[in-house]
C-alpha cells in the first residue's frame, strides 16, 4: 500500500493466463479484504474486458490459490500449477480456497492438470427432466443440459445468459457458491459445451470460453449413464479442447481429473485501486 495525496492506494501486480481459452488473471498477494478482493476482481475485469476470473497466488510460500469470489475453478486450478512450477512437467498438492488440497501439475507433453475436489454426500447427480441433470461438486453446482435438451435454447444463444439464470431459479440454485449451465451441443460429432457460470459472492455472470469444472460435469454424467470409465475431449467455445476423466466404480464417482494447454502473453500488470472505507 502507498500513499497517494494523503489518501491510502493498493498498487496491485498481476498477470493473465489462459487455460484452454479461459483467459484468467491471478494476483500476486494474499494480504486483502474480501471487499478488497472484489474490488480488485471488479478493476482487473473492467480494464480486460477478456478476463472471466481473477486467482490470488503467492509464489513465495507453498502452492496456494484463493479465488475472489471463493468458488473452486478448475481452469485456474491447472494455471495456478502451472505458475508455481514454471511450466516444467511435475506434480504438486494445492491448497485452495482454504478449503481443499488438490492434487495438480504439468506434463511431458506440457498439458496442466489437475482433480476436480468431488462432493461424496447423497444424490451426487440427479435427473431433473428428460436429458437435463444437477451435479453437485464441491465449491459448485454444475446443470448439464445434454444435446436434445439445449438445442431449442442454442437457437438463441444471444439470450443464453438469460436462460441459464432461469434454470438457477427453477432449481432453487440460489444458495450455492458458485452454478455452472452446461448447454450441450454436437460439432462435426465433437461434443461441445456452451458454459454460462454464476459467481454468487461477486455476483458475476458469464457465457465463459471455457469451463473446467462444467466440463468434468459432463463427464461425469456420461459415467453415470453408462456405467463405466470415461475420458472425453469436449470442446470449449474458445475452439480449444479440455479432456475430462472419470473413475467409476459400483455406482460412485471415485476420482475426476481435467487437464490441457494453458497460455499466457507473459506480461506483468498493475493497477492501483483505492480501498473503501472500513475494508
Amino acid at each position: 500500500m502507498k500513499l497517494e495525496n494523503g489518501n491510502s492506494v493498493l498498487k496491485v501486480n498481476y498477470s493473465i493466463f489462459r487455460p484452454a481459452g479461459n483467459d484468467t488473471a491471478f494476483v500476486y498477494g494474499f494480504n486483502y479484504t474480501p471487499e478488497q478482493k472484489k474490488q480488485i476482481n471488479d478493476a482487473i475485469m473492467a480494464k480486460h474486458s477478456n478476463v472471466e476470473q481473477v486467482g490470488f497466488i503467492d509464489l513465495d510460500r507453498k502452492p496456494e490459490l484463493q479465488m475472489a469470489g471463493g468458488e473452486f475453478c478448475g481452469n485456474a486450478t491447472r494455471s495456478a500449477a502451472y505458475i508455481y512450477l514454471n511450466g516444467k512437467a511435475g506434480r504438486i498438492k494445492m491448497i485452495v480456497n482454504s478449503n481443499d488440497v488438490i492434487n495438480c501439475g504439468v506434463t511431458a507433453e506440457q498439458k496442466a492438470w489437475c482433480e476436480i475436489p468431488l462432493y461424496h454426500g447423497p444424490n451426487v447427480i440427479t435427473e431433473k427432466e428428460p436429458g437435463i441433470y444437477i451435479v453437485k461438486m464441491n465449491g459448485m453446482v454444475s446443470v448439464v443440459i445434454q444435446e436434445n435438451s439445449a438445442q431449442k435454447y442454442l437457437k438463441q444463444k444471444e439470450i443464453l445468459k438469460t436462460f441459464g439464470m432461469e434454470f438457477i431459479h427453477k432449481y432453487q440454485l440460489e444458495d450455492s457458491e458458485a452454478v455452472g449451465i452446461m448447454f450441450c451441443e454436437k460439432k462435426n460429432g465433437i461434443l461441445k459445451i456452451n458454459p454460462i457460470v454464476w459467481v454468487k459472492s461477486i455476483d458475476t455472470l458469464f457465457y465463459e470460453t471455457a469451463c473446467g469444472s462444467g466440463t468434468t460435469a459432463v463427464c461425469m454424467v456420461e459415467a453415470f449413464l453408462k456405467k463405466s470409465n470415461q475420458q472425453i475431449d469436449i470442446l470449449q467455445p474458445s475452439g480449444m479442447t479440455i479432456t475430462a476423466s472419470t473413475i467409476y466404480n459400483d455406482g460412485n464417482i471415485e476420482k475426476a481429473t481435467i487437464f490441457g494447454n494453458v497460455e499466457t502473453d507473459g506480461k506483468l500488470y498493475s493497477i492501483e485501486i483505492k480501498p473503501h472505507p472500513l475494508t
